[in-house]
């Protein structure tokens, strides 16, 4: 009993420092009504963050590859990702594509990706679009 209690008090104890010192921002996910939604959480550092993107298929129907696109708030330079790629047509826009194993998202399903990147600033992205299709961040 003791262990747990000891293991839940260093939890909430590096959670409150992390959150204290503004270095993580999520954003959660409640159900959306229909359509895709996103979910972005991003976590900063000084000089750069990294990111996960999460795309939510609320339709009946499989996507069957997906690309997204944003625009940033700052200039960034995206310097590795994951589950996927990230063309840059300036600083200020990226545009996200699956991997050849992550290219159907089924129905009541999600597929997810991320990067790290270079920027002074950033913040969540408030228009992001999947396939054409504006995808509201939840």
């Amino acid at each position: 009993m003791a262990g747990s209690r000891l293991i839940a008090w260093g939890i909430r104890t590096v959670v409150a420092t992390v959150l204290a010192m503004g270095l993580v921002v999520a954003v959660a996910s409640p159900a959306h009504a229909g359509g895709l939604s996103c979910r972005y959480t991003l976590f900063q550092w000084p000089g750069g963050f990294s990111a996960d993107l999460t795309i939510i298929n609320h339709t009946t129907a499989t996507i069957n590859g997906w690309a997204a696109s944003w625009t940033f708030d700052n200039a960034t330079t995206v310097t590795n990702t994951w589950n996927g790629s990230i063309t840059q047509q300036d600083p200020l826009q990226a545009t996200a594509r699956n991997a050849f194993y992550n290219a159907s998202v089924r129905p009541g399903s999600w597929v997810a990706m991320g990067w790290t990147a270079m920027a002074p600033a950033t913040e969540v992205p408030t228009d992001i679009v999947v396939n054409g299709l504006p995808c509201p961040v939840v």
